[in-house]
This record gives C-alpha cells, structure tokens and sequence, in this order.
C-alpha cells in the first residue's frame, strides 16, 4: 500500500481583479475519479483542494511533512502551471524522496519540458485512472516503471513516451468519484449556475464528436463514449443518499448529446421519480433542443441550461467550427424559454476575425435573446486547442506566461491574445460593454429579484455598482 496525496492547485487569484469573486471552488471530479480508483487498489489517498481552501505552498509542505506520503500527484491545467512549477520546486528540496506525478492537459502537452526540467518524475496521459493506478502499484513494488503504458518519464538521461493506454469503453465500471475526500460544502459551480448547495457535479459521457477550434478536450470523434443512462441515475440516487445533494451538475461536453439521448435519460428520471428530488443544471447544443426536447428536460428536473454559443456572427462560428446558425441558436434558447427552462448563454469575445463591429453585434445578439444570465469571456488560445498551434505555427505569438491564460482579465498589457484587427484595451473595452448592456436593464434586474432569485439582492446591486467602477 502506498500513500497518495492528490492535488488541486491554486492560481494566481489576483490576475482577475474584479471577477476574482466569480471564482467559486468547483468539484474536481478528474481527481475524485482517480482517487476512487486508488482506493479500490487499496492505496492510502490524501486530498489538498488548494483552490478551494488556498492553503498556499507552506500549507501544503506542512500537511506533506506530517502526511509523509509517498507520491504526490498535481492536475495540472494552464492557468496553475507556475502554482504546480513552484509546489513540485519545495518538494524536490525539502522531500526529495516524494515521487512527483503529473496529469491533466497542460502536462501532457509539455510532457518533455516539465520531466526536462525535473519537475516531476512522470507525467500521465490521457485518462488517468488505470494510468495512474499502475504507475503508483509500480512505484511500490520497485517494477519499472516504464512498463506502465500512457506516460512519459525520464529513463537515463533519456525522456520517454510509453505506449499509448486504449481508451476504457465502458465508462461504467469506474467506481463512482470519491467525494468523502473532498470538502463537498465549499463547491459550487459559477455564480449564474448555482441554485441549492450542496452541489456535486457529474459526468455521463467522456470525449466530444465535434471539432471546436477552441477547445481542448483530447477525444472527440474516435473517442466519444457515454454511460448507460440507468447507470447515471442510479449515481443520481447514490450522491442523493450518501451526500443529500441538493443540485446536480453535469460536465460533460455536451449532454444530452442527442434527442433519443435526452428521452432515454429524462423518462429514466421521470420513472424512478428523482426529478422531484434534485434539480439538474447541464450544458448542451442549441441544435437539439426543440419544444419536446425543453419540455421533456423541465419535467425531469433540468432547471437551468447552458449554451455555448459563441458569437452572434455566422461568420465567426464559422471560423470556430461551431458548426451551427445563428437560426439554430434562436430556436434552441426561444424552446427553452417557453418551456419555462432558466438559460445562460456562453459567449466568447476576440474570435479569430472578430473587429469591434462584430463584438457589438455579438452583444445585440445576445441582447435579443430570451437568456436569464450571460457569460462574456475573452478567447484564451490554451494548449492543446487547434487555435494555439495554428498561432504557433504563424511564428509570431509564443506567450508561456502561464498566470495570464485567463478568460476574465482586466489588465490589457496581459492580455495574451487578441485578434489582429483590434487592440487588448478595445477588446476589453467590449467585455465590460457587453456586462453592462446585457445586465443593466430593468426587465432583467426585475426578473433577478423577484422570478429567478438565486442571487442575494446585494450581490446584485454589487454586481452593477462593479461594473459601473
């Protein structure tokens, strides 16, 4: 048996000014799985939600010098990369026994720079729960550890990527996340999607059959898998008993992926009666929601839904691979307003070809829609999107400035992207705009106060008085 301790890291909270307060601790499911799946092999596991409860580096070298475990793992995503640099620099110096993992998108991405410069000692690819799991078994039975496959680790003076793992099929046989290890009353979702607390979130499908040119998921087409839906309202039932949740999130890509997908899971639902118990927020595709698809998800329990939707034109879809019309969009959000669904709308400011112009339309766009709550966040060129290696490989944008990969910036000297024909400050400029007109209108306030009424009424006085500052 080995001891384990896993890690949330924080970042860097004061890059986001104002919106810092928008930062709310979300579940970290990735890392529940994993654990999960090291205690079914009877590891000892340790959880440190960093973002959560901000320990800091000295909190955390305390509760290691006390723990004493034997491997430390860190998710790694872009905006903690440097938080993740400087954890794994004070455990090399202060316990250079620890075996260091590390995980998530951006470690996998810059596998051979993160082993090169010694911050860790093997690097997991891909999904980590098996990976992980053998890695570990491996470390504490002295086997090579090469031999596991989905990694990439120092041999020597040599770096090296094992064989790729082949994707699990059946999502199913996972243990469901371990939560317990997890300060569950702290999390929440974003402020336009919070409704009851406790929260937990939850994933029916891993993978994503489209091509957003912005996004990061790994698996899309060849690696799109979803749960049998009695399986997912059986976990429904399992987070109601063991954890008396009161909201459920979905974070999948996108679900339901399809309309058949929508009727399976909500008449499974509807039957076993666990729509009167719990609500249900999740992200999909304006494309298959009709006026049956939005009735049929009120009636089992989906009280808020998201749309990514973008832009309000045609043409930066386009640029984006949304691969749907501002036509499509309308109809989508129009049935899930008649339905009496609450919706938020995603949008995403300095798309490839956006000019100022069509950040107004964009704003107009969304104006004009029947949307409860926005969210307007800047384009972050992340690695492992196609937009950042198409920006690499124009040769003149290389940012590494880790701290600063965020959607929500007030400082345009960091802003590490913005599209040719505007500058940093106007793209902000049309952020701010875009909060204000969206926000700062007494239908809106009105409904916020009196019909929907998930924000404290100085929250949302606050809210404009930020704003407006």
């Amino acid at each position: 048996m080995m001891k384990v301790l896993l890690i949330n890291p924080s970042i860097n909270f004061s890059k986001f000014g104002k919106f810092k307060n928008l930062l709310e601790p979300m579940p970290c499911i990735g890392i529940a799985y994993i654990a999960a799946m090291l205690e079914k092999h009877e590891h000892e596991v340790k959880i440190i939600d960093d973002f959560a409860f901000r320990t800091g580096i000295a909190g955390i070298m305390a509760i290691i010098a006390d723990w004493r475990p034997d491997v430390v793992g860190l998710s790694c995503l872009t905006p903690s990369a440097t938080r993740c640099e400087a954890l794994s620099a004070a455990i090399r110096k202060h316990n250079p026994s620890i075996k260091i993992v590390w995980g998530n998108i951006h470690a996998s991405y810059f596998a051979r720079d993160i082993l090169a410069s010694g911050h860790a000692d093997a690097i997991v690819h891909g999904e980590g729960e098996y990976t992980m799991s053998e890695l570990i078994g491996a470390y504490g039975h002295g086997t090579p550890p090469e031999q596991v496959r989905g990694i990439s680790l120092k041999v020597g003076n040599e770096i090296v990527r094992t064989d790729d793992r082949p994707l699990l099929m059946d999502l199913d046989e996972l243990p469901y996340p371990a939560w317990h290890l997890f300060p569950v009353d702290r999390y929440g979702l974003l402020p336009f999607a919070d409704i009851e607390k406790p929260i937990l979130t939850m994933l029916s499908s891993r993978g994503c059959p489209f091509n957003c040119s912005f996004c990061g998921i790994t698996y899309k087409k060849e690696g799109y898998r979803k749960r049998a839906v009695s399986k997912v309202v059986d976990e429904f039932e399992y987070l109601l008993d063991r954890f008396r949740v009161r909201q459920i999130g979905f974070v999948d890509a996108i679900f339901p992926l399809s309309k058949q997908h929508c009727r399976d899971f909500c008449h499974e639902m509807i039957k076993r009666g666990v729509n009167k118990k719990v609500i249900w927020t999740t992200e999909t595709r304006v494309d298959i929601v009709d006026d049956e698809i939005a009735a049929l998800l009120k009636e089992a329990g989906c009280r808020r839904l998201i749309f990514g939707i973008e832009s309000g034109v045609e043409q930066l879809l386009k640029n984006v691979n949304k691969n749907y019309t501002l036509d499509d969009v309308r109809a989508g959000v129009e049935s899930a307003h008649r339905a009496g669904l609450e919706t938020i709308g995603l949008f995403m400011l300095g798309l490839p070809g956006e000019t100022e112009e069509l950040g107004i339309r964009t704003i107009e766009f969304a104006k004009g829609l029947p949307l409860d709550f926005a969210k307007f966040a800047i384009l972050i060129p992340y690695p492992g999107t196609e937009i950042y290696d198409r920006l690499l490989k124009g040769g003149s944008w290389d940012r590494r400035d880790w701290d600063n990969f965020s959607t929500f910036n007030p400082n345009p000297e960091d802003l590490v992207y913005f599209p040719g024909q505007m500058t940093a400050k106007q793209l902000l400029t049309i952020q701010k705009k875009a909060n204000r007109e969206f926000y700062v209108r007494p239908s809106m306030i009105y409904r916020h106060l009196f019909e929907i009424r998930t924000i404290r009424p100085t929250d949302i006085f606050k809210g404009i008085y930020n704003l407006f500052s």
